[in-house]
């Protein structure tokens, strides 16, 4: 009788690295067939190049959305990249920047609107000829007021909040002490025999801390500080999802206020606080984007699915 081994599967929102841990795990495994290898990343800083035939088929990896090719395998022991909702801009970025066919800028606008419902964008932007990124922005800027209407987020959310599942904080991608410390619990939680070399890992977290989402992190939390403290700071570098998550929290925090449709920005704060408190009463509204106002349900909200059903 052949022995079938335990099956070990990743599951990951976009972006956040999953291909490198289930490398990881597989590299440090006592039969693994690439021991050769110390270094994981392609040409575009991704773990994607890995020869099939060389990772062990007891380790997988997949995204959280059922009814995929690499959606979830409950017959296997289930390894979540979890973050907090507070890391939702962070997780976005990383996918905005690092997942296939988003290496450039309009790459990553097309990404964003052709994995729109296509309904939803005819009814509501009409023609999609022009896939532009004042487009793009505005599709982040309705899922972050409503990021439980999301399909994605929903779905994390789900296996972040089982504990029968190992949870694999996504910060400790960035510290390599406490990579090794999650490795080492996760070969003793399902009695994977890893051997870790500090070395490798080190390395690769000196990478992954090298990297533009990373870098970036906390930029528009530090932006979003210095409009409540009355502070200036330049943002004019900050990118759409920034951009739309910013605006988005100020359109919540600031009653009737919405910002113009579009990718034109600003250069400093003081422009934003400027912005925010001339703001003529004669434009203040309800934003469409909320589904409630004043605890009454919003009759123009946008009901329509952002990213498609596959």
């Amino acid at each position: 009788m052949v022995d079938i081994p335990q099956k070990t599967q990743v599951v990951y929102a976009t972006g956040t690295f999953g291909h490198l841990l289930r490398w990881m795990l597989d590299r440090f495994s006592p039969d693994t067939k690439f021991k050769h290898i110390d270094v994981p990343w392609d040409k575009h800083d991704r773990v994607h190049s890995q020869k099939k035939e060389l990772y062990n088929n007891k380790f997988l990896r997949g995204h959280q959305v059922e009814g995929r090719p690499d959606s979830p395998d409950y017959s296997a022991d289930l390894v979540i990249i979890n973050y907090k909702p507070t890391d939702l801009l962070f997780v976005e970025r990383c996918g905005f920047y690092r997942n296939i066919g988003m290496e450039t800028e309009q790459g990553r606008h097309d990404a964003i609107i052709n994995r729109a419902d296509k309904t939803f964008l005819l009814k509501t932007f009409g023609s999609q000829k022009n896939k532009c990124k004042s487009l793009a922005k505005e599709l982040y800027k309705i899922q972050f007021h409503d990021h439980e209407n999301h399909i994605w987020w929903a779905s994390m959310q789900k296996f972040i909040q089982d504990n029968n599942h190992y949870q694999f904080p996504i910060n400790a991608l960035l510290n390599t002490e406490q990579f090794i410390n999650e490795l080492e619990n996760i070969s003793a939680r399902l009695s994977l025999g890893l051997v870790v070399d500090e070395d490798i890992v080190s390395a690769i977290v000196e990478k992954i801390n090298q990297s533009y989402p990373v870098i970036t992190r906390q930029r528009a939390h530090d932006v979003l500080q210095a409009i409540d403290e009355n502070v200036n700071m330049d943002c004019s570098e900050m990118d759409i999802v920034e951009q739309a998550w910013l605006e988005t929290v100020l359109e919540k925090k600031h009653d009737s206020i919405i910002f113009p449709y579009g990718s034109n920005w600003f250069k400093d704060t003081d422009q934003i606080r400027e912005f925010l408190d001339t703001y003529p009463t004669y434009l203040k509204h309800m934003n469409p984007r909320l589904p409630w106002y004043n605890n009454i349900r919003n009759p123009f909200y946008l009901t329509g699915k952002i990213d498609e059903p596959k």
